[in-house]
Order: C-alpha cells, then sequence, then structure tokens
C-alpha cells in the first residue's frame, strides 16, 4: 500500500518534469528543422517538387475534387455563411444592417480565414504527414535513411515545412475568397442587404494592412502545424496504434497552438487598432 501511494506521488511530482523534457526536446527538433531549409531547398529539389504538389493538390480521390486548396475554400465558405448569419442578427438587432460589408472587412482578414484556414490545414495536410512519417517510423524506414547516409530530418520534415509555406499561397487565396463569398451571399442574397451598400462598407473599411497581416498568421500558423504534426510522426512508436495516437495529439496540439498564437498575433497587431466607432 505504502509503494503505491510513493509511486502515486512520485507521478504526480514528476509530471512537470516530463512536460518540460518533452517541450525541449519538440523546441531542439522544431529549432533543426528550421536550420537544415538551405539544405533541404538545395539538396532535395525533387522531393520537395512532389511534395509541394502533394501538398497542394493532395493524392488519391482528393487530387479529383482539387486537393487541400478546395477542401480549405468550402470549409471557409461555410464559415463565411455562418459568420454572416450571426453578425446580421447581431446588427439588426441594433438597427445597423447597412454594416454587414463591414464585418466582412474586420472579422474575415483578422480572425476567421487565419483560424479556419489553420484548422483545416491540421485536419488535412498535417494529419496526413504524421501518418506518413509515423508509418515510416515504425516500419523502420527513417533508420534506414540514416544508415544509407540521408540525413532524415532535412529530407523528411524540413521539405514538408518549405513545401507548406509554399502552397499555402494558393490556400490563403482560396481561404479568404470562401470567405468573402459567403459572408456577401448570406447577407445580400438571403436577408435582402442592399448589394451597392454591402459593397460600399466593405470597400470602405478593407485595408490592405489587414490582407497582409493575415497572410502573415496564415504563414506563421502553417509553420506551426507543419512542425507540430512532423514531430509527432518522426517520433512516433508503438507500431500502428501508436501512429494512430501520435495523429491524435498531433491535431489536438496543432489547434491548442493555432489558436493561442491566433490570440497573441491579433493582440500585438490589432490592439490599439482604431478605425470605427459607434457613437450616438
Amino acid at each position: 500500500m505504502e509503494s503505491k501511494f510513493l509511486d502515486g506521488v512520485k507521478k504526480v511530482v514528476g509530471t512537470p518534469f516530463r512536460l518540460l523534457d518533452d517541450l525541449g526536446r519538440q523546441a531542439e527538433f522544431y529549432g533543426k528543422s528550421i536550420a537544415w531549409t538551405p539544405k533541404a531547398v538545395k539538396s532535395y529539389k525533387g522531393e520537395q517538387v512532389r511534395l509541394i504538389a502533394e501538398v497542394g493538390m493532395s493524392t488519391g480521390a482528393l487530387a479529383v475534387i482539387g486537393g487541400s486548396s478546395i477542401i480549405t475554400l468550402f470549409i471557409t465558405l461555410f464559415a463565411g455563411v455562418t459568420g454572416g448569419l450571426q453578425s446580421f442578427s447581431a446588427l439588426k438587432d441594433l438597427q445597423l444592417e447597412a454594416l454587414g460589408g463591414f464585418t466582412s472587412a474586420i472579422i474575415n482578414p483578422r480572425l476567421l480565414v487565419p483560424i479556419v484556414a489553420g484548422a483545416a490545414l491540421a485536419a488535412t495536410v498535417g494529419s496526413g504527414f504524421t501518418a506518413q512519417l509515423g508509418a515510416m517510423r515504425v516500419a523502420e524506414e527513417i533508420d534506414a535513411l540514416e544508415v544509407i547516409g540521408v540525413r532524415s530530418l532535412p529530407y523528411l520534415v524540413t521539405t514538408r515545412l518549405v513545401a507548406g509555406m509554399i502552397t499555402i499561397i494558393p490556400i490563403f487565396a482560396m481561404s479568404m475568397v470562401g470567405a468573402w463569398f459567403g459572408w456577401k451571399i448570406t447577407q445580400v442574397d438571403f436577408f435582402g442587404l442592399s448589394a451597392g451598400t454591402y459593397n460600399h462598407y466593405l470597400d470602405t473599411f478593407l485595408q490592405w494592412q489587414d490582407i497582409a497581416f493575415s497572410f502573415a498568421q496564415a504563414l506563421g500558423v502553417a509553420v506551426v502545424v507543419i512542425l507540430i504534426h512532423t514531430y509527432y510522426g518522426y517520433t512516433a512508436s508503438g507500431g500502428p496504434a501508436g501512429v494512430g495516437q501520435a495523429v491524435g495529439k498531433a491535431v489536438r496540439t496543432s489547434l491548442i497552438a493555432v489558436l493561442a498564437m491566433e490570440l497573441v498575433i491579433s493582440m500585438a497587431l490589432y490592439t490599439n487598432s482604431d478605425v470605427f466607432r459607434i457613437s450616438g
């Protein structure tokens, strides 16, 4: 009985140290992956091109519908429909329905698109990376690469990181288009808001700085998501069941990281923003 109690105490006391140890290993992995970028771009051009095509257009059945970009387009489209519905209802209570274009100009680039695109990236590209690397790890293919003199980290991880940074451009563009289109058709076509009024407020309050900041956020989210998913895939163990567990951990961790990162970035960029006031 006493030994079980001591084991429980040791487990509780040791949990923070194990967490710190894991965070240290992750930080080391992320640093090395980023540092290998010049090597990966220079030495693995063929693999880089293949991964860019795979990330952008996916493989198998997903390639038929256009891959990750089209999937993200539909996800942000329905997110835009939901946002347009909620914002119009809130504005209607204040008798400010005419400001529907303003809500689209502010909410879509600053909040909705980076978060939804990050979640979509984690669910499609990220989980695929974890499964691929996890399967290679449990099949000892990564060890085989090291044996034949190929550095597995730049070849398997950094190339995927670079591919994600490149393909985030069309993914972000599709996300922005989907969100704006879904927002507009909800308020203009479903609720009958004047298209001219909607476009007027959208054009008035949409700033190019918001688009640039939104893309920077999306790029940062892509880096975070891919690094987290490749880490869990690269360090997977325990056979096929372990790979499945690694995918689940990676998705949960990346979603938390995306929201935390968006909170920090949004507070840093927009805390002192003052582009609109309602006064009576």
